[in-house]
């Protein structure tokens, strides 16, 4: 595994019920982040933060889907609502287009499947944390297989460089990923997310490629 040191200082919660994968990640991953909080509910997370102040609260919450009590889904609002500078990255067996675009447009900054690999994880949370976001492979290929199977509704005027700039945020790229795969400046793609964000009416790359499953943008 590569070395992840500059991640120790991120303050990282999980929400998982499955005791044993806790385990396996509190041993795998837990010695690459700050782990700070393992919680088996997203009450359990509430509680948590009911008591916390600013500082010590989770600068990424890595959270499961399918958790007794509050659905992760429902829980993304409601940890964001205690913790708002806090990114949530959805970490679950769970990788259905309908899932996903439930996740993203709940305000999810990334979504992982559990057999993703540990470093693939950490990327994960070094990008959410760093204000990006980034899907596992697994993830992105399902999407992309959604657009294949149905046509788009409408285009909201986007050119031809922005769907392609929408893809690969679909595809889990980050800025820089993008840059290189169309050898063009960060700063141009960042200026093409930002009119994508304008045109799609909406403020992350997660609600864009939320917005861009459920109304089938980048099919055909």
């Amino acid at each position: 595994m590569p070395p992840f040191s500059d991640l120790t200082h991120v303050r990282v919660w999980i929400v998982e019920d499955d005791v044993a994968f806790r385990e396996a990640f509190e041993e795998v991953v837990g010695p690459h982040v700050g782990l700070a909080g393992v919680f088996g509910s997203v009450e359990a997370a509430e509680a948590r933060l009911d008591v916390l102040r600013g500082a010590e609260t989770p600068d990424v919450v890595l959270l499961d889907v399918n958790l007794p009590g509050q659905s992760g889904i429902e829980g993304i609002g409601a940890l964001k609502a205690r913790a708002p500078g806090a990114r949530v990255v959805m970490l679950t067996i769970r990788d259905d287009p309908e899932t996903v675009a439930e996740a993203l447009g709940a305000g999810a900054s990334g979504y992982v499947t559990k057999g993703a690999p540990a470093e693939r994880v950490l990327a994960a949370v070094a990008e959410a944390h760093a204000g990006g976001m980034l899907m596992g492979p697994a993830v992105a290929r399902v999407i992309q297989a959604s657009f294949e199977r149905r046509p788009p509704s409408t285009d909201y005027g986007l050119t031809d460089r922005e769907r392609e700039v929408l893809a690969e945020m679909a595809a889990g790229g980050t800025q820089q990923d993008i840059a290189d795969r169309l050898f063009v400046s960060r700063s141009t793609v960042n200026t093409h997310v930002q009119r994508l964000y304008e045109k799609l009416h909406v403020h992350s790359g997660s609600a864009a490629v939320a917005k861009a499953i459920r109304e089938r943008l980048l099919a055909g």
